[in-house]
C-alpha cells in the first residue's frame, strides 16, 4: 500500500520500488514518466490523480495500474475508458488548488484541450513556465 509520508508519488515494478520522489503538482509525474520511457507494466502511487495527470499515464504507455488518496472524476473516466486500474480513496469532481479556492491549471488545461497532441503541447509549456518561474 502507498505510504505518501515517505512520497508524493513512487513508480514500483514487480513489487519493488523503482523510484519515488516528493513534491506536488505535475512535475514529479512528468519525471518519472520521462525517466522510465519504454518500460511498461508499472504500478503507479500518486496522492492526487487529476485530468492531467491521467492523459500524461496514458499517453506514457507505462503505468496500468494506480493507486491514489484523491482522483477527479473526469480522470477516473478516462483512465476506465484507456483500460488502467484505479483504486481511489477519494474521487472529486475536479482537482483544486492547495488552497482550495479554483480548479487547479493541469486540470484546466487537460479540460480545455480536445486532443493529447494539443494537451502535450499546453502542459509542455506549462511546466516549462513553471520551472523558470520557481528558480
Amino acid at each position: 500500500m502507498p505510504d505518501f509520508t515517505r512520497y508524493s508519488l513512487a513508480l514500483l515494478e514487480g513489487g519493488q520500488m523503482l523510484y519515488c520522489a516528493g513534491g506536488g503538482g505535475l512535475r514529479p509525474l512528468w519525471d518519472a514518466l520521462e525517466k522510465f520511457q519504454g518500460r511498461s507494466g508499472l504500478i503507479l502511487h500518486d496522492k492526487v490523480i487529476g485530468l492531467a495527470a491521467a492523459m500524461l499515464i496514458v499517453r506514457s504507455g507505462i503505468v496500468v495500474e494506480i493507486h491514489t488518496k484523491v482522483a477527479s472524476r473526469p480522470a477516473v473516466d478516462f483512465l476506465e475508458k484507456n483500460g488502467i486500474i484505479l483504486h481511489a480513496a477519494e474521487v472529486a469532481a475536479n482537482i483544486l488548488t492547495r488552497d482550495q479556492s479554483a480548479v487547479c491549471p493541469g486540470e484546466i488545461i487537460a479540460l480545455s484541450c480536445s486532443n493529447t497532441d494539443d494537451f502535450m503541447k499546453s502542459i509542455r509549456a506549462f511546466l516549462g513556465s513553471q520551472a523558470k518561474g520557481s528558480h
